[in-house]
């Protein structure tokens, strides 16, 4: 007998590793759809915290991930308030480290370059380690090699389906 595996289980399979991240994800601004992963064999619960980094709601940005995408372990989302102040003399974050700066200062999340969302599409296979930057779109099918670093946005990828591979069609609709 088959079955599809339930889209609001936790933890899909017996490894313990794995996680669908719709269910686990608390921040109002990541997104996530149905049967996403992510796979990691030391805390894959711990994907909000430890993979999304500089994420700050009130900055304004998101994080879009499609459908029946897969993310490796220690693939990272860098969010958008991790960019530094372009517009001044200086990069350093002087608001930021308070005291008499911050007094002194303009206020530092309203002059931080603002790239907008990070939209993954479906299909998309973000590999081991990989980073992706702030307002980078990746369309459906798409692959992020392990190791990469990816700052530019690519189109969806057409792929062409084999014969014999009806019922993964059909899984994915």
């Amino acid at each position: 007998m088959s079955f599809i595996p339930d889209s609001e289980t936790i933890m899909p399979n017996e490894y313990g590793t794995t996680v669908f991240l719709r269910n686990i994800v608390k921040a109002e601004n990541i997104k996530i759809g149905d049967y996403t992963y992510y796979d990691d064999t030391k805390d894959p619960m711990g994907w909000e915290k430890n993979n999304v980094l500089i994420n700050y709601p009130f900055f304004g940005d998101h994080l879009i991930i499609g459908k029946y995408c897969s993310l490796a372990e220690g693939s990272v989302f860098i969010m958008g308030a991790a960019n530094h102040r372009l517009s001044s003399v200086t990069t350093y974050p002087f608001n930021v480290m308070g005291g008499v700066w911050r007094e002194r200062s303009t206020p530092h999340i309203e002059e931080l370059p603002h790239k907008g969302d990070t939209v993954i599409g479906n299909d998309v296979w973000i590999g081991h380690e990989a980073v992706v930057m702030p307002g980078v779109h990746l369309g459906d099918g798409c692959i992020a090699a392990a190791y990469s670093v990816v700052t530019k946005s690519f189109p969806p990828i057409q792929r062409y389906w084999r014969k014999s591979s009806q019922a993964d069609k059909e899984a994915v609709r």
